[in-house]
């Protein structure tokens, strides 16, 4: 049996062919796809060779189901979690734009997670992209009462201010313009817009000021995390100079940068990374989902058929067009 799949050839250049149907081994399911987001990889083809299946922000049901497999049945709605269902490296080639999916060694709650009653296709597309914000706020063990600013108000930065708000955290997001305020104040967000005002006078009035650990003023500040991967953010972060306060880094970011390691040892701070998300993150998102606490269904700008594969891509390579490009599979 054939199916009908997207497969990347270059950065921008997308073709739908048809190939063969996955095979179900003992140890498979064969998940039919209904929706699957558009990812910043996906546009960019990083970590996408060229000529294979691509998309890893899915959800769908299972059409078949190994003999060897237990908790699964066929008929069930699932989410795909890509870092597992696919061999290490490989997630970005997945096959979310494909019309079914082999999911090898499939086991519930570890490749393969059941959607709540009532999910739409549409929400569970972005259960992928809400865990790596997720993971980005839990890395640093946000936890209520803390200050904490973020960076960058994509997909993944609004995923992350998403995840602190339904934790009862009310963030600041760092903002270059206003296009997506009224979003985030809907959210629950306060915006910064830093072509407007000075970033740190801000943060000072909204946060207070507390001392450096020798005795300095510090803006208190606990977390702050990067979404957008701006080589200046490490610098903003050391400027604030709160004790033991974290860097959490989602962006990515390839440029070197100059990091005065002495401002590091003196206020006793953090830089560490955040990478993808695991079981905890795609759980929490799961609840938060489920229990309507977030407004992560309204970043969904736009929606197209798997023909239309090749705008969809230009879409959601626009930024001043799209938050979420999701694909409909069905």
């Amino acid at each position: 049996m054939k199916m009908k799949a997207a497969v990347l050839r270059a950065k921008g250049d997308a073709r739908i062919v048809e190939i063969d149907k996955p095979e179900c081994g003992p140890r498979d399911v064969i998940v039919k796809t209904v929706r699957s987001g558009i990812c910043g990889s996906d546009v960019s083809a990083l970590g996408v060779e060229p000529g294979a299946e691509f998309g890893h922000e899915t959800a769908g049901w299972l059409t078949e189901v190994g003999s060897e497999v237990a908790g699964l049945a066929p008929g069930q709605r699932v989410f795909v979690q890509p870092m597992t269902a696919c061999p290490v490296g490989r997630s970005c080639m997945m096959g979310g734009f494909s019309e079914y999916i082999r999911v090898p060694g499939a086991r519930l709650d570890w490749n393969v997670y059941l959607l709540p009653d009532g999910m739409s296709y549409d929400v569970a597309a972005l259960i992928e992209p809400f865990a790596v914000g997720t993971h980005g706020k839990n890395v640093p063990g946000a936890k209520p009462g803390d200050h904490v600013v973020v960076y960058g108000v994509g997909t993944i930065g609004l995923s992350c201010i998403s995840a602190l708000i339904a934790q009862g955290i009310k963030p600041v997001a760092i903002v270059r313009n206003d296009k997506k305020r009224a979003l985030l104040e809907k959210m629950g967000a306060t915006v910064c817009n830093i072509s407007e005002a000075d970033e740190f006078a801000f943060l000072r009035e909204n946060f207070g000021v507390t001392t450096h650990r020798v005795g300095y003023p510090a803006i208190d500040v606990d977390i702050v995390v990067d979404c957008a991967g701006a080589p200046t953010i490490v610098d903003d972060f050391l400027k604030m100079m709160k004790r033991a306060s974290r860097l959490s880094i989602v962006g990515v970011n390839m440029a070197p940068v100059s990091v005065p390691l002495s401002r590091i040892m003196s206020a006793e701070v953090i830089i560490q990374g955040a990478s993808a998300y695991d079981d905890a993150d795609i759980r929490e998102v799961i609840d938060n989902l489920a229990s309507g606490r977030t407004h992560m269904e309204e970043l969904i700008t736009h929606h197209y058929k798997l023909d239309d594969i090749q705008e969809a891509l230009a879409t959601a390579a626009d930024r001043t067009k799209a938050i979420k490009v999701i694909v409909d599979m069905e």
